[in-house]
């Protein structure tokens, strides 16, 4: 089988007080699909406490997989839910570390238990424009958490460009100002300061070396400082400038591709060619030396995020465990989704778009990492969903592991029914079955699960029956415009027919009217003192109310 429908379980913490018996836990997440016409179930994870559950494993396997037939898989945790989840894209030491160990001890439980899959949010750190008002410790790690200042010892062409080159203006970061600023000012006071204790101008070759020698002191004070527990505004921007130059310099594969699917996606957006949206853009090189290239960090910023994650995917340091081991064992994919952003910063999230992912799980592996795609997320991020589609490579919809189905809301998260022959419906198979023509679903032996995310108890069958609508055509390689009536469940015996509709008329035809009529008796010589009273005998008489 190749599409797999289910429902996601929902989450105790938001849900009504009458459900939350139904939800209080991994084991009756579960065992909630039951009512759904579903076989197969995404346990919403708001904690990794769940996983302790007495007797969890017994149970899942004895009663959720065995007796009820019911497979499932895992939606990690989220800030959305208000959970403190896994940055795997931060550069700071401290949630770095948390961030790998978090995932592998939810990597290595939900295997333990069956699960088909863990799914996270691809990025949910703070926006890279707004840590200019984040104060962070500058205790920096590179992407295999390795701390910044031995980073820089290794590449020391990096503290070079840093000093000499066009990386000087990271010490606006730094020191508050431009170094050259910096060091004319420094020169304008050893002058001054000379002069008064000499009475004449400074030799030039002392004032060079006294230079020279705080360049030095500066150079030091950097290599200090991205290793400190000091206090800064954003440090992390440090780390991401650095990096990005490392990945530009050493043509990382990452940095090529996705900074040229990021260009194509905002070029085809605006409708412009790629020439016409960069030179609007004032962008002539893909270098972050490059004054306008780095101030669109939506194109770079994504690459060194991807970096971060692929790191902890491919850790160089016995002191972080391989997820990838856990994942060949289990055969359970990690599959990345595009998180939801804040009203206004929808655009600053470090790491979003399926687009940019892809070479990510291209990078690590596909028996390792696929995608998954929310049409509700990415619209409510400016992330066209159809245009996304048309970017990807040829083989791109092999490794879309999970769909989230819903109503195509930009305003997420609304997590509305999918009604049958409706406008949103038909939306969605036309995205599917674009995704179709690139590999979702074509290889029958590689498992592909579209999964309703609920809203609510009132919000499944319709959407169910829906989505089972959408994958008979899928199957059948329909194209949108050759659809039947069938796929809007109203061809005869479907649940919207006309034939079906009739019948619940005549079922209902002779039901008692009582209660439902006022009517005065002058007119119907029956008792209708009560309409009367109601209304006012002289308004009958005048047929003001006929």
């Amino acid at each position: 089988m190749s599409y797999f429908i289910g429902v996601s379980s929902g989450y105790f913490f938001v849900t009504g007080p009458e459900e939350k018996i139904h939800l209080i836990g991994l084991f009756k997440k579960a065992q909630s699909s039951i009512t759904k016409g579903v076989n197969f179930i995404q346990l919403d994870l708001e904690s990794v406490s769940e996983f302790e559950e007495p007797d969890l494993k017994k149970k899942i396997e004895n009663e959720i997989k065995e007796k009820l037939g019911i497979t499932f898989g895992i939606h990690s945790e989220t800030k959305a839910a208000g959970v403190e989840a896994a940055e795997l894209d931060s550069a700071i030491g401290i949630e770095y570390e948390r961030a790998h160990k978090r995932i592998i001890d939810i990597l290595g439980k939900s295997a333990d238990i069956g699960s088909k899959y863990v799914l996270i949010h691809s990025s949910e750190s703070d926006p890279f424009p707004m840590l200019a008002l984040r104060t962070q410790p500058a205790d920096l790690v590179d992407f295999y958490g390795k701390p910044f200042k031995d980073f820089l010892k290794e590449n020391e062409w990096l503290v070079e460009w840093i000093t000499e080159g066009k990386g000087k203006f990271i010490w606006v970061e730094v020191i508050g100002r431009n170094l050259d600023e910096y060091l004319n000012l420094v020169r304008s006071e050893l002058t001054e300061a000379y002069k008064l204790e000499k009475g004449v101008e400074p030799p030039s070759d002392w004032l060079d070396n006294r230079i020279k020698k705080e360049k030095e002191q500066l150079r030091r004070r950097f290599e200090d400082t991205v290793s400190s527990k000091a206090l800064h505004y954003g440090p992390e921007r440090w780390a991401y400038f650095l990096i990005a130059k490392w990945m530009e310099k050493n043509n990382d594969s990452l940095w090529a591709n996705i900074v040229k699917a990021s260009v194509e996606f905002f070029a085809k957006r605006a409708k412009k060619s790629v020439d016409e949206w960069k030179t609007e853009k004032k962008i002539t090189v893909y270098s972050i030396d490059d004054d306008n290239f780095r101030d669109a960090h939506e194109i770079w910023v994504p690459a060194v995020s991807a970096k971060y994650i692929y790191g902890h995917m491919n850790p160089k340091n016995e002191k972080f465990e391989d997820p990838k081991k856990i994942i060949k064992k289990s055969n359970m994919p990690l599959v990345l989704e595009s998180p939801m952003g804040g009203r206004g910063i929808e655009e600053w999230l470090r790491l979003a778009n399926p687009l940019q992912f892809y070479y990510l799980a291209k990078e690590v592996g596909f028996d390792y990492m696929q995608l998954a795609l929310d049409f509700e997320h990415m619209l409510s991020i400016r992330l066209d969903p159809e245009i996304v589609i048309s970017l990807f490579p040829e083989d791109a919809g092999k490794f879309v592991k999970v769909i989230h189905a819903g109503w195509p809301a930009t305003l997420a998260p609304a997590h509305f029914p999918i009604q049958l022959g409706s406008d949103q419906q038909f939306y969605l198979y036309k995205m599917y079955y674009q995704l179709r023509q690139k590999g979702f679903g074509k290889d029958p032996t590689i498992d592909h699960f579209i999964v309703f995310e609920r809203g609510g108890p009132e919000t499944f069958q319709e959407s169910i029956l829906s989505l089972r609508n959408i994958v008979k055509f899928l199957e059948k390689d329909t194209p949108p415009e050759a659809l039947t009536p069938e796929f809007s469940g109203i061809e005869t015996g479907q649940i919207a027919s006309m034939e079906r509709q009739l019948t619940t008329i005549k079922e209902h035809v002779e039901e008692p009217l009582k209660g439902l009529l006022a009517v005065p008796e002058e007119e119907y010589t029956f008792l209708g003192r009560v309409a009367t009273e109601k209304v006012g005998a002289e308004k009958w008489k005048k047929e003001e109310l006929k």
